[in-house]
């Protein structure tokens, strides 16, 4: 055991009281390219993993960030949780829950993280400065069992301060944020299971509008991906299929690694670092000797989206070419070796959808669009959120329009909520 690790496993004893426990194992787990968890489970002494494996009823499963020496998670197993009392804070005592997770976090409630939910099983914070949210931001769940005690506890994700932000009034209006808004107004189709049919709505698709540009707009996956997320629209066609067959390789994302190689030889793998031109010209021939193989009919039905690094390979996406206003369509991810630029495998969906086969075709869109904006438009959220420049790791305010919670029959004109 490397002493990082060692001096981690007893200040977790030490903190949590587990005098009665023995740590039965332990992982390094790669949460992504910024964060390596420390995953420990202590079972109580005398105990040990059930017969499939499974950690017993009353096992402590605890995981702390290697570099902040933080706690990312807390589960009892089975929500049995044996240890002193005086350790965690009771459901029905706020202030005390608050003052336990900013003891566990170093994050301070009100400026770096604000109540969203409140039940008697689950309280749910989320990352915000001065109460304003970041987006996209990290969360903090604390769970309780039936007699009120603490049973899980999950902080992930990212939480900022004051230094990190652009301050400004928040000064979006009606006005400038309307004729946005009703131009992402669009017919979707979406599987309605008692008539087995495809039924047309009308949504307005979330974004983000700058708070000082609102005339332009910023798409969710923009901020959601990293930096070298690249958005395209190549039609994959050949002449003639190959008489090859496609070899796929078995894809290692390197959720777990070694003490190695987060202590000796910890390697950053730059997925911020931008993709070439020339790189996407062979991503796209090697993407198309592959579909050649294992697609051979498919010229020209699929349509490169976007390619992305990720846990150590480059991923695209092909979805079809023609699109579709269906909510549930073909797509293939594909897992791309950065060194050889070759297709090492890929995920196909695609047998997921299959139950959807035999539904009848939607019927034609009587509403017209204007009337159903106007009606969606009252229902829109439009939210302030600090919004995080990964290249400056800056937070600029935007505001967050939230639409996609209603629709509007494209048949009938009703509007309909669809479930969360």
């Amino acid at each position: 055991m490397h002493p990082a690790i060692e001096e981690i496993v007893e200040k977790t004893r030490e903190q949590f009281q587990l005098n009665d426990f023995y740590l039965e194992s332990y992982d390094l787990l790669k949460y992504n390219d910024n964060q390596i968890v420390l995953s420990m489970n202590w079972l109580p002494n005398g105990s040990n993993k059930e017969a499939d494996k499974t950690n017993p009823a009353g096992t402590v499963e605890i995981s702390v960030d290697i570099d902040t020496k933080r706690i990312t998670e807390i589960v009892f197993v089975d929500e049995k949780n044996v240890l002193p009392e005086e350790l965690f804070p009771q459901v029905d005592n706020m202030e005390a829950i608050i003052e336990w997770i900013e003891d566990q976090t170093q994050l301070e409630y009100g400026r770096q993280f604000k109540l969203v939910k409140e039940t008697n099983e689950n309280i749910e914070f989320h990352a915000a400065v001065d109460n304003i949210r970041l987006f996209p931001g990290g969360s903090i769940d604390i769970h309780f069992n039936q007699e009120g005690i603490l049973s899980g506890f999950f902080v992930h994700g990212l939480f900022a301060d004051e230094s990190q932000i652009h301050w400004e009034p928040f000064n979006l209006i009606d006005e400038a944020v309307q004729p946005l808004v009703k131009q992402h107004c669009k017919v979707i189709e979406v599987p309605d299971e008692p008539t087995a049919a495809w039924k047309p709505y009308y949504v307005i698709s979330s974004f983000l509008i700058p708070n000082q540009a609102p005339d332009s707009i910023i798409y969710f996956s923009e901020i959601e991906n990293n930096l070298s997320y690249k958005p395209l629209d190549i039609i994959l066609t050949w002449t003639e299929p190959s008489t090859e067959r496609f070899e796929g390789k078995e894809i290692d994302l390197k959720y777990t690694i070694t003490e190695e190689e987060v202590f000796q030889k910890r390697e950053v793998q730059g997925n911020n670092k931008p993709i070439p031109d020339d790189t996407i010209d062979q991503i796209v021939t090697e993407i198309t000797n592959m579909l050649r193989m294992e697609f051979p009919d498919d010229s020209g039905l699929w349509r490169l989206t976007s390619v992305k690094r990720e846990r150590g390979y480059l991923l695209a996406r092909l979805d079809p070419a023609e699109e579709t206003p269906k909510v549930l369509y073909p797509s293939l991810m594909l897992w791309i070796n950065p060194a050889t630029l070759k297709v090492d495998n890929y995920m196909d969906p695609t047998p997921l959808l299959d139950a959807f086969d035999f539904f009848a075709e939607a019927e034609a869109v009587k509403v017209n669009k204007e009337t159903a904006a106007d009606l969606l438009y009252r229902h829109i959220e439009l939210e302030p959120v600090y919004v995080q420049d990964q290249q400056t790791d800056m937070y600029r305010l935007c505001g967050k329009v939230t639409g996609d919670v209603y629709g509007v029959d494209a048949v009938s004109g009703e509007l309909s909520t669809f479930d969360e």
